[in-house]
């Protein structure tokens, strides 16, 4: 059996799935959110369920699908399921296809997972009148206003002695940042991992910045010393890790909207153009972040 009826609908619903994911933010394995075999899976099986729709209804009916997908419950091309899954893939299994059956390596933690879930719901509210002839795509694929839905952020600041120590270095705390993101959550701290790099052209040396926004769910107050030397450990947990820590180095604090670049501070105004959509479906707080102590 054929895994997608039409190649050429799959292969362009999975450029659409790409666009989508990395302008909205949630495209990014190592941060917990979509990698390009999980988005090729789901669009695979959108494709297999409706095998004589255009592009434009296989994307309507992707978020239509997914948006009310009984996670856990795993997705899959084929009858069989793994008969476990690896730390990760328990919120978002998603079965490869392959024999016999294996789940995708996925780093999800509970604040990625929400987040994914709110951009399903958001890409599902501005497509589920199909029937419509005004639907504006370029909605679909605005950049998510980081700026807009954040008060504060986590600010990490990586650095080497070249750019080519610091690319190594980069990689390597990427592969970390799973343990970073659990950590904020046990404090009671939500995290939206933006997986995109800024330069901080003050600094001296080569780096990379990364600025995540934060969610506080309660009276919580971060002391980035102890948050630092938390993931250190993570971090320094083999030869390979205290070797690349000899020479580079990371940098950890809590900065507000002053502290971060204009391209995440700025926000389009498309918001205005759709007054009947509520603010959760365009990337705008749809929570209330109750008391935002930073410490």
């Amino acid at each position: 059996m054929q895994l997608v009826p039409n190649m050429k609908k799959f292969q362009l619903l999975l450029r659409c799935l790409k666009l989508w994911a990395r302008k909205r933010g949630i495209h990014c394995h190592l941060v917990g959110f979509f990698a390009g075999i999980h988005l090729a899976v789901l669009g695979a099986y959108v494709c297999r369920r409706h095998p004589n729709a255009t592009a434009n209804t296989l994307l309507c009916r992707f978020f239509e699908i997914f948006s009310h997908w009984p996670w856990p419950l795993p997705v899959s091309l084929h009858e069989q399921t793994p008969l476990w899954s690896p730390d990760g893939c328990s919120l978002m299994p998603i079965v490869m296809p392959c024999y016999p059956p294996e789940f995708c390596a996925s780093n999800v933690t509970k604040s990625t997972f929400n987040k994914i879930k709110e951009e399903l719901w958001r890409g599902l509210s501005l497509t589920k009148d199909t029937s419509s002839v005004d639907i504006d795509w370029s909605w679909i694929f605005a950049p998510f206003p980081y700026g807009a839905k954040y008060k504060h952020f986590l600010r990490i600041v990586l650095s080497a002695p070249t750019t080519e120590e610091l690319r190594d270095w980069v990689g390597w705390v990427k592969s970390r940042f799973r343990s970073l993101i659990l950590k904020l959550e046990s404090l009671n701290i939500g995290c939206d991992p933006n997986p995109s790099e800024q330069v901080d052209h003050t600094i001296g040396e080569p780096n990379a910045v990364f600025l995540w926004g934060l969610i506080m769910y309660s009276n919580t107050q971060i002391c980035t010393t102890s948050l630092k030397e938390d993931f250190m450990r993570s971090v320094t947990n083999n030869i390979y890790g205290k070797e690349k820590c000899a020479h580079s180095d990371i940098e950890l604090s809590v900065v507000g909207m002053p502290q971060v670049p204009k391209s995440m501070s700025d926000h389009p105004a498309y918001l205005q153009k759709l007054p009947n959509l509520p603010p959760r479906m365009l990337g705008y707080p749809p929570m209330r972040q109750g008391c935002n102590a930073v410490g």
